[in-house]
């Protein structure tokens, strides 16, 4: 190979974990058109490069594919990262998110929306054992409606009492169908949190990004992504207007990170999921056209349709066969044991009717009652319509018991796991499900044991997207707040790799691409300050991305 000159890169100087089946590990990666060439000893790697060859040093790091994220929600990120942030830490009490929030509005006209994000309604501040409410809010911003939004976005929003008055939100107001809250004080005052569809008259109002702000929201978020070493993301949100920006970053050459979109099965007509006259039906609409799953190229397509079941563990509002442990609530509660978002044999239809369309399902369960009805949907539309390699996939997939685990082996569903849950975020108190169900919660070992294919994700912006924390987590099972957690679940450090590489490319039908690094496969590497492999799994989380390549350029490096 000596004299070689058509070989754009060459990454030397570092280890390469290949992810192949055979577990190789070599020293240097040859690269040519966006595409990986050779993989293999340092010299002869050296070798193939020609006077115009780039050498990209990776100065003893270690070389990975580059991560993929399957789950995850890019325009929600870029806006967190511009919004006033009520995330703890850097906040650690009430007074420190109205400081911050006093200071947006005067930068603000009068009637201007100020808009928060980060907000943990999982947690109540230390100092004041309670959440913010409308009022404290009134304290800091008279004149211009507020909006905290939650990390979990299915746990609502907290808003002050000019956002709740343009909305006609009162006393008055009649209480919406669980899991919908409009949480309430003494005599049934709005105390300011909203959520689900009650959250719809407030969604409405809010400014909505133009297809320029769009663009921008989600190159922020490209730009994050690529610190973490992601380079393909899957978008779990799928709105029609980022599918539009997104194809503007396309054809501009912009778009950082090449994207899979999860189509929303039911959008509002901006960037809000309402209900009623303003919901726009894309299965309906993409079933019509002829598109399926998989369509577009590898900067972008489509993934398969986004349908949910239940809500989240955060808000307690998963669908649980038990009730939730912890704090007692009425049974009465959506809380209780959680709830369905729509009724079974409706979320059963959504499933028969993408999988009929050929938009593959890809179905937010969480808890095991809304697992155990969307495997029924899945078993139905598979018997009338077979298909040996569908790949059908539940985003999230929380709480699999055994009986559970079976059905998705059998059925050949694939799981996208989102570990870093457990590890990242701050807003969970897993108290409320007891040790002995945390023994099935993102139960990673017993769906590798059975042969079920899993990806990993953390939900971005719900909790970090950072894939190094869901490689860590998986591996240790500790939470943020140092417990071990579901440890009978912890697998070995290849196998968490495998959630962000080998795996993850499967559930994109990608395997022939991505995820491992082989001549012909795209050249997306991610480059870490020490080998995951040889370090004590304390130290995983303490790892640092060096270099995110992207089709064989350099993207992002500290």
């Amino acid at each position: 190979m000596a004299g070689f000159t058509g070989t754009d890169a060459v990454l030397v100087n570092g280890k390469v974990i290949t992810m192949d089946r055979a577990g190789t590990v070599a020293q240097a990666v040859a690269v040519h058109q966006g595409r990986i060439v050779a993989v293999g000893a340092a010299e002869a790697i050296r070798d193939m490069a020609g006077n115009r060859t780039k050498v990209i040093d990776v100065e003893g790091g270690t070389v990975l594919p580059g991560f993929i994220d399957t789950h995850c929600h890019p325009t929600m990120g870029g806006t967190r990262l511009v919004r006033v942030n009520c995330m703890t830490p850097p906040n650690h009490s009430i007074e420190d998110v109205l400081v911050r929030i006093a200071a947006e509005v005067k930068k603000r006209k009068p009637g201007e929306w100020v808009l928060c994000g980060g907000y943990n309604m999982g947690l109540v501040w230390e100092k004041e054992g309670r959440h913010i409410n409308r009022w404290d809010l009134d304290k800091v911003s008279p004149d211009n409606p507020v909006q905290i939004s939650s990390v979990g976005g299915h746990t609502g929003g907290i808003y002050n009492s000019c956002a709740l008055r343009l909305a006609g939100i009162d006393e008055n107001t009649p209480d919406p169908a669980p899991p919908a809250v409009i949480e309430r004080g003494p005599n049934r005052v709005p105390s300011g949190r909203v959520s689900e569809s009650a959250e719809t008259a407030l969604l409405k109002l809010l400014p909505d990004p133009d297809l320029d702000e769009r663009k921008e929201l989600l190159t922020l978020a490209g730009k994050q992504m690529l610190s973490w070493g992601i380079t393909t993301a899957h978008d779990a949100s799928g709105h029609p207007n980022d599918m539009r920006a997104y194809q503007a970053l396309l054809h501009e050459d912009k778009l950082l990170v090449r994207t899979g979109v999860m189509v929303r099965n039911l959008v509002g007509r901006t960037s809000g999921y309402y209900s009623g006259t303003d919901m726009i039906n894309v299965l309906e609409a993409l079933a019509a056209t002829g598109i399926q799953a998989r369509f577009g190229g590898d900067w972008l397509w489509v993934v398969g349709l986004k349908i949910i079941a239940d809500g989240a563990f955060t808000g307690r509002t998963a669908a649980m066969s038990e009730p939730y442990e912890g704090e007692p609530v009425p049974e009465s509660s959506p809380q209780y044991k959680g709830l369905l978002h729509y009724p079974a044999e409706e979320i059963k239809k959504f499933i028969y009717d993408a999988h009929l369309a050929g938009l593959r399902p890809c179905i937010h369960a969480q808890g095991d009652y809304g697992l155990t009805v969307v495997l029924d949907g899945i078993e139905k539309a598979l018997a009338d319509r077979p298909a040996v390699d569908h790949r059908i996939r539940l985003e999230h997939c929380g709480l699999t018991y055994q009986p559970i685990i079976d059905r998705i082996k059998r059925l050949g569903v694939c799981a996208s796991s989102s570990i870093s849950f457990l590890g990242g975020d701050v807003s969970t108190n897993w108290v409320y499900w007891g040790p002995e169900r945390m023994k099935w919660t993102y139960a990673l070992k017993s769906l590798r044991d059975e042969g079920i294919v899993a990806g990993g994700n953390g939900d971005w912006p719900v909790t970090t997207g950072n894939p190094i924390v869901g490689i860590a987590t998986a591996v240790t099972r500790r939470t943020i707040k140092g417990d071990l957690v579901g440890v009978n679940q912890a697998i070995p450090v290849m196998d968490a790799l495998k959630l962000y590489t080998t795996n993850a490319a499967y559930l994109e039908f990608g395997e022939n691409r991505k995820g491992s690094i082989e001549p012909g496969k795209l050249a997306d590497l991610t480059v870490l300050d020490r080998d995951p492999t040889a370090i004590p799994a304390e130290e995983l989380s303490e790892m640092k991305v060096k270099q995110t390549i992207v089709a064989g350029k350099v993207a992002y490096q500290t």
